[in-house]
């Protein structure tokens, strides 16, 4: 099997490169000339666990990449669609999907595999996708039936590569021959394959996977809110509520849940047909969740600038933030939809924000509008400081030793709880603050 994966972001890259490193023939299709040059020269445009092994392993052998279809030296035999679908005003954005449809319709011959991989809300390959390539054949005389599935992308940035090659594969084909296609090309990946009923089945799966954990750690970040309100520690509250007691897997909260996945697919569901509608009101317990994660960073943004007036008695400070990219673990350097971004924003209308990542480039924290700088500078003479990401380089911090540089008091606002409340207690230099706790 040959195959043309369109698009070569995250999904796109590491599904080609595992490809590729299973023995099958890949080109890769980017339509980014920035990217297609980079992976041209084998420079990696994504911060994966090993990728730069894979490419370096793969390519100008299993591995190529193309600017358009038009220039493949070889024509595949299956195409796999992976270019983003983002949302507009809560709305999906399906222009990237649909010029890659088109431009498959007009180089297929009509007897080949077509994969769609793209997160898109339920419907999209049979009444979208479908009667695009319907068209392209028809202007072309071809009456081939299409041979088509959905195949849903389910791996964690940071650890895609390895993902790629344990966790289940969901298959939802058109037809039969389709689904076996295709089952038989993922079996080279993972040892397990599942095949469901139709290509709506394998489209609802994805969104299941992503919006349930959405809801799931909205929970906990409500949990949070309540928890100050009243006066107790949410960390306490949850972790004694889960212990022992196997029917509660309750998550601890967080500073909001960004990311390019998690942060659409909510909306993805919700713009699916009716999927939604049929609830009073409108009342979606899968949008209430989104919205309550989406509130989280200007809540935590007006209690550290309440805090740093009333606590701090100042107008302008010095704020220190660590961690840009939308999680930690395992370690990115995506800042899309972070919540670090929403909240740096809107401390950005007050104050002067410094800003460090361990791995999110300095020409990115520029273009935030943040001043790069080290982790010791950062700590000097800062008034405020917060930690925003979970990333194990934070956790291994001599905490104590950094924040006697800062400004006497000095606020510090631990996002994550990565340091135990207890050890700032008698510290008068130190006002600690976290979420979930006072």
């Amino acid at each position: 099997m040959t195959i043309a994966v369109i698009g070569l972001g995250y999904v796109g890259l590491t599904l080609a490169l595992v490809l590729a490193d299973k023995g099958i023939k890949v080109s890769g299709i980017e339509v980014n000339p920035d990217v297609y040059t980079k992976l041209s020269k084998g420079i990696p445009t994504r911060n994966e666990f090993g990728i730069d092994k894979y490419l370096k392993r793969n390519l100008g052998k299993n591995f190529n990449v193309f600017l358009n279809l038009d220039t493949l030296s070889e024509k595949p035999t299956a195409y796999i669609i992976c270019v983003p679908t983002p949302i507009k005003n809560n709305l999906p954005n399906m222009d990237h999907l649909v010029r890659a449809t088109k431009s498959i319709g007009k180089s297929m011959s009509g007897d080949e595999l077509i994969i769609v991989r793209s997160t898109s809300p339920v419907g999209t390959t049979r009444k979208t996708i479908i009667p695009i390539l319907e068209i392209e054949l028809k202007n072309r005389n071809i009456t081939s039936p299409i041979n088509i599935v959905f195949a849903p992308e389910r791996t964690a940035e940071g650890v895609a590569l390895k993902e790629l090659t344990k966790l289940p594969q969901i298959i939802g084909g058109i037809n039969e021959d389709s689904s076996l296609k295709a089952k038989k090309l993922f079996r080279k990946l993972t040892p397990t394959v599942i095949q469901v009923s139709s290509l709506e089945s394998a489209e609802m799966i994805k969104l299941i996977d992503n919006s349930f954990r959405d809801v799931r750690f909205a929970y906990a970040n409500e949990i949070m809110l309540l928890c100050e309100k009243i006066g107790v520690d949410a960390h306490e509250c949850i972790t004694n509520s889960n212990t022992d007691y196997s029917r509660n897997n309750i998550p601890l909260p967080s500073p909001g849940v960004g990311g390019p996945c998690l942060s659409k697919d909510s909306y993805l569901l919700a713009g699916s047909p009716d999927t939604l509608k049929f609830l009073p009101n409108q009342q979606s317990l899968i949008l209430a969740g989104r919205l309550v994660n989406e509130s989280i960073p200007s809540i935590i943004a007006k209690k550290i600038k309440d805090q740093i007036k009333t606590r701090l008695s100042k107008d302008k400070v010095k704020i220190f933030v660590m961690g840009f990219a939308f999680k930690g673990e395992p370690e990115t350097d995506d800042i899309r939809n972070s919540s670090t971004v929403d909240l740096v924003k809107d401390l950005l209308n007050v104050h002067e924000v410094y800003g460090h990542d361990p791995i999110v480039s300095q020409n990115v924290l520029e273009s935030l509008n943040v001043i790069p700088t080290t982790i010791e500078d950062g700590f000097n003479n800062a008034d405020c400081v917060i930690i925003t990401n979970n990333h194990k380089f934070y956790r291994k911090l001599d905490i104590m030793s950094l924040l006697k540089k800062s400004s006497n008091p000095c606020l510090f606002v631990d996002c994550w709880r990565l340091f135990n409340k207890k050890i700032f207690q008698d510290n008068k230099s130190i006002i600690y603050s976290g979420i979930g706790v006072d």
